[in-house]
């Protein structure tokens, strides 16, 4: 009998999730979805809020065995640490490695649990996820790919590199990334969108956030700084269906498809 395990953030609930278990309390399921996250929450699974301020009554009463999380900073580990033993996926560390990371820390939950073939089954799996993928792009011209989130100002962006998984898939599968600047610890950087303008050869793949997505192409379409990049004029812009950024090791094999999908154009933009 598996023990009562509580995820009260998305990258926990995720990796739980990809080893076949399903937590007996989670991050909310619609916060979850709305952030594109996989594999799906089953509608049974307790809700325990947002990640921001878990709901510790919930984790009580459900006398959960084990708590683990994958980006509550360690004053939010400490609190849950009231209710039970708190295992944290060590993937944003701020250094280079958060693909390979997020594998070793899904094997070492998985050993914890006592279901490390498991673990190394969804590691080989998304192992040949990114084969196929990188097979699938091999013809594609090597230009760069910004991966962007665009602020609903038309001015802003949130730009990931270096210390994302993101940026690891995309090494993985052969495509560069045009962002070769400073990230923070979680691999992302917010940033004016004239940086653009420093790799005009890149493509530009930009996140679905609906209306706020709606609402920067909206102005974007009146900037004359945007409708004179490169790559905008040629029309290497590619609207990517929102993914949870911050997850854990299933956000690769996710990321992986969706980027190989939008780079050949089997996405509209």
């Amino acid at each position: 009998m598996h023990p009562r395990i509580a995820t009260p953030d998305r990258a926990g609930t995720q990796t739980l999730l990809s080893l076949g278990l399903t937590p007996s309390a989670a991050v909310s399921k619609e916060f979850y979805d709305s952030m594109g996250a996989t594999p799906a929450m089953p509608g049974s699974v307790v809700s325990c809020g947002n990640p921001v301020e878990p709901n510790l009554e919930v984790l009580a009463q459900l006398h959960v065995d084990l708590i683990v999380t994958g980006t509550i900073p360690p004053d939010g580990r400490d609190v849950l640490a009231r209710v039970a033993p708190v295992f944290h996926l060590d993937i944003y560390t701020g250094r280079d490695g958060a693909l390979a990371r997020a594998g070793d820390e899904t094997l070492r939950l998985a050993r914890l649990l006592g279901i490390e073939a498991a673990g190394h089954a969804y590691v080989a799996d998304l192992a040949r996820t990114i084969d196929r993928e990188a097979a699938r792009l091999r013809t594609r011209p090597r230009r760069a790919v910004y991966i962007v989130g665009l602020a609903p100002d038309g001015r802003n962006m949130t730009v990931y590199g270096r210390n994302s998984i993101m940026h690891d898939v995309m090494v993985a599968l052969g495509v560069g990334n045009a962002w070769t600047g400073p990230t923070g610890g979680a691999g992302f950087t917010n940033t004016g969108i004239e940086e653009l303008a420093r790799n005009p050869k890149a493509d530009i793949l930009h996140i679905d956030y609906g209306a706020g997505t709606d609402a920067a192409l909206a102005k974007l379409a009146a900037s004359p700084f945007w409708t004179n990049l490169p790559m905008v004029q040629a029309g290497r812009v590619r609207r990517v269906p929102r993914f949870e950024v911050f997850g854990g090791l299933p956000l690769a094999a996710q990321f992986a498809t969706l980027l190989a999908d939008a780079l050949l154009g089997e996405r509209a933009a």
